[in-house]
């Protein structure tokens, strides 16, 4: 008789507590869907797609919502989708263009890019930097003044004129290219010549072949941070020459 209401009681005991863990559960499933609902009427999928100036559509550029770190990005027809708080701000990378949502909506966002003065920064080839902190490795020189130096070629008119840059004579054959040398020699064995690049085509040639007459400008870059985007081939510095181009009228 003690045994059965010894099990009794302890079947009880587990009953009660199926129950409290039952109806624990069950709260906990109505909060959740009580909490989805109230995220779900406070979030809002908005879908648009952006255009440039000229109307035509921006790949990839970033809608970002103010203040956050929630975002996505353009696909190649400028369209996007995303989901916002209501009443957020989304901000266009790279322009000045914010547009305020309040309800589910497909917007068209024009935006027009941000113009950058090249006497703030000065765009390389793998982003932008501050001019103050490439002005050391990068030197330039237009052709108007390469002109005010009789030569019979530019590496003779070149010479002392840019700082970082040895140009030398190794030869006294009339007529005979110049030693380049950007800041000093690199390698004791392989060849220390730098990387010429003439209208955006590395040049195989060398200066003296270039007539200078035909020279709009050239530049110079000097260390590793602004030849990267040559690889190994401006390893010995780059000189980028640039020449006249025809143009429109008589």
């Amino acid at each position: 008789m003690k045994k059965w209401a010894k099990r009794s009681a302890a079947s009880s005991v587990i009953s009660l507590t199926c129950r409290k863990m039952l109806s624990f559960s069950i709260i906990t499933l109505f909060l959740f869907g009580l909490l989805t609902s109230v995220q779900a009427q406070t979030t809002i999928k908005v879908k648009g797609k952006v255009l440039n100036e000229k109307n035509q559509p921006v790949d990839g550029a970033s809608v970002i919502v103010k203040g956050t770190t929630r975002g996505t990005t353009t696909a190649t027809d400028g369209s996007f989708s995303i989901d916002v708080p209501k009443n957020s701000t989304l901000v266009i990378s790279g322009t000045d263009k914010e547009v305020k949502v309040t309800s589910e909506q497909d917007l068209q966002i024009q935006a027009i890019s941000k113009s950058s003065m090249l006497d703030d920064v000065v765009v390389v080839g793998y982003g932008t930097q501050r001019k103050r902190d490439v002005t050391g490795s990068i030197v330039s020189i237009g052709g108007a003044a390469l002109r005010e130096v009789p030569s019979p070629n530019i590496s003779q008119a070149l010479q002392g004129r840019l700082a970082g840059v040895d140009i030398s004579q190794t030869s006294t054959r009339p007529g005979a290219t110049m030693q380049i040398r950007i800041r000093g020699t690199r390698s004791l064995s392989a060849d220390n010549n730098p990387l010429i690049i003439l209208d955006g085509i590395p040049f195989i040639g060398s200066l003296a072949d270039i007539n200078p007459n035909d020279i709009k400008n050239i530049e110079v870059l000097k260390d590793a941070s602004a030849t990267a985007i040559y690889g190994s081939r401006g390893a010995n510095g780059v000189i980028i020459v640039t020449t006249e181009k025809g143009g429109k009228g008589r």
